[in-house]
């Protein structure tokens, strides 16, 4: 199985599809379970992402696996998740209050999770924002590495509602700064991945109820969690 590829209309400004209306592209994904959009982003804009969450990571302190707060904070999850019962190795940089941030990474997040956002919503018809509405939900802009080595997300689901779509971009380039490992699905019967088609740059929807999981990167080489090498992506759960 294939993943059906649209192109974005621009690297800025409004992000929209140019070959696909945004209600038949909600139909085509809750239908087929995936679509990417290919050329979101600039790749130096994302570069010039990922260093400064790199760098934010390196001078806030870590906070314990599994933690659950409301904050702006970073922790490492490896073994086996309480809630999902899945295993996993990566980095989770979690933006829950974006606009608390300095300036030196507020800025760079929210050129990249403003456009995101405003595009989820207008797919989704939800009304989400990074501050939370009277039921208590709200966007969360999350950053995922995964290093060399080994980062891996084993299978799980979410609950559809009320994200409906999942959003995960490509913030690394394929090739360059990891060589190996993608995310795959489970849609319509059928098992299938990603590495051929989703990059850097690349947007990629899935039904948020479909089972999805991330296979290992760069597997088999020696495994550094504080480099930068490695595969990583932006995402924005909505609970």
């Amino acid at each position: 199985m294939t993943v059906e590829i649209f192109r974005a209309a621009s690297e800025s400004g409004e992000l929209r599809p140019t070959d696909i209306s945004l209600p038949d592209l909600y139909d085509h994904v809750m239908a087929n379970g995936t679509a990417i959009i290919r050329g979101c982003f600039r790749p130096e804009q994302l570069g010039t992402l990922r260093d400064a969450v790199h760098a934010w990571g390196a001078q806030v302190p870590m906070h314990p696996p599994q933690t659950y707060v409301d904050e702006n904070f970073h922790a490492f999850e490896a073994g086996i998740s309480p809630r999902q019962k899945t295993p996993h190795v990566y980095h989770a940089f979690n933006f829950y209050r974006p606009l608390d941030l300095d300036e030196n990474i507020r800025s760079p997040l929210l050129d990249v999770f403003n456009r995101l956002l405003e595009f989820q919503n207008a797919l989704t018809s939800n009304q989400a924002g990074f501050v939370a509405d009277p039921q208590g939900r709200k966007a969360r802009p999350q950053i995922i590495h995964y290093p060399s080595g080994g980062g891996m997300f084993g299978r799980h689901t979410h609950p559809l509602e009320p994200q409906r779509i999942g959003l995960i971009l490509g913030l690394s380039k394929r090739g360059q700064d990891f060589q190996s490992g993608s995310t795959h699905f489970e849609s319509n019967g059928q098992a299938y991945g990603t590495e051929d088609s989703h990059d850097q740059g690349d947007l990629l929807l899935f039904r948020f109820d479909i089972p999805h999981w991330i296979t290992a990167v760069d597997q088999g080489l020696k495994f550094d969690p504080q480099s930068q090498n490695g595969r990583w992506t932006a995402v924005l759960p909505y609970y």
